[in-house]
């Protein structure tokens, strides 16, 4: 059973999770060490692996060995600074009005309180596996605490089971869910997502967040994702190789033919965020015509 938390209550950056940090001796939660990324201004357990970094302009939430999740400019913190996390924004293009949203893995919560300013009226359900990230992300990068924003501490897989037992249907579903391994290994199993698709409401958009790693073997992930959706699936690459690939997954056909139809709606979503959306959907129209998507 999750335990519900909160139910009451400049495009030039990093442009993917995966950076790693050097070997640092064990400190406690309260002191400051340098490092390369910064001055560490909190350190977790050693089995999360937590750690928060400040320099002059930046916060950064690293997990698990040195994989850079979050990043939050500190005198714009509702910004999505991180590339990959604006890549993924691309999900509001095909459905710009979510009202129900669910998220698996919070990170830093640069994703959830992007969604919160831009949609005041939405609701959103996170599932997180690990209460420190949490207390992290409150206590560390303003995470708010608004009646509209239920935290789930449990396995996302257990969560996403628990919402389709209670008929809960979502327009927006993203995942983004790492461990020191990659991509939650959970996560890109069939059950789970099988439950993320029936989730679904039938206009929704799902996205999710993985790794272009010879030892992630994305192209076998991305043909699961396609079969499970039937076919109905775009690609986003953010690099050639050891980056990050982001892929929805609809249950109508998305229009690849006619992504650019998109642009006067990507450019009102540019003009109201500091995202640029233009940008991106050039991006994923020009990958599709070359058969990247």
């Amino acid at each position: 059973m999750a335990t519900e938390i909160g139910a009451a209550v400049d495009t030039s950056g990093p442009s993917a999770p995966g950076s790693a940090l050097p070997d640092i001796e064990d400190m406690n939660q309260t002191s400051a060490q340098t490092i390369d990324h910064g001055r560490v201004i909190y350190r977790g357990s050693r089995r999360s692996g937590i750690i928060v970094a400040d320099d002059d302009t930046r916060r950064s939430l690293y997990l698990d060995g040195g994989i850079l999740q979050s990043c939050m400019l500190l005198d714009d913190p509702s910004r999505l600074y991180l590339e990959y996390s604006q890549a993924m924004m691309c999900a509001l293009l095909f459905q710009p009005a979510p009202a129900n949203m669910l998220l698996v893995g919070l990170g830093g919560g640069s994703l959830v309180k992007f969604l919160l300013e831009f949609f005041p009226a939405a609701r959103i359900d996170v599932a997180e596996i690990n209460p420190e990230v949490v207390r992290v992300a409150r206590d560390y990068f303003l995470l708010p605490e608004e009646g509209r924003l239920r935290i789930m501490t449990a396995p996302g897989e257990e969560i996403v089971a628990e919402r389709l037992a209670a008929g809960a249907r979502y327009e927006l579903i993203i995942v983004d869910a790492f461990d020191d391994h990659g991509p939650a290994r959970a996560l890109l199993g069939e059950g789970f997502l099988r439950c993320c698709r029936t989730l679904l409401a039938g206009n929704g958009v799902f996205t999710m967040n993985l790794w272009n790693r010879p030892a992630d073997d994305f192209p076998a992930h991305r043909a699961a994702l396609a079969k499970l959706f039937g076919r109905q699936v775009l690609t986003l690459l953010l690099g050639n190789a050891n980056s990050n690939a982001i892929v929805f997954g609809f249950h109508e056909p998305p229009p690849a033919g006619s992504l650019m139809e998109l642009k006067p709606a990507a450019r009102e979503m540019s003009r109201r965020t500091d995202v640029d959306f233009v940008r991106w959907l050039r991006q994923l129209y020009w990958q599709s015509i070359r058969g990247c998507s």
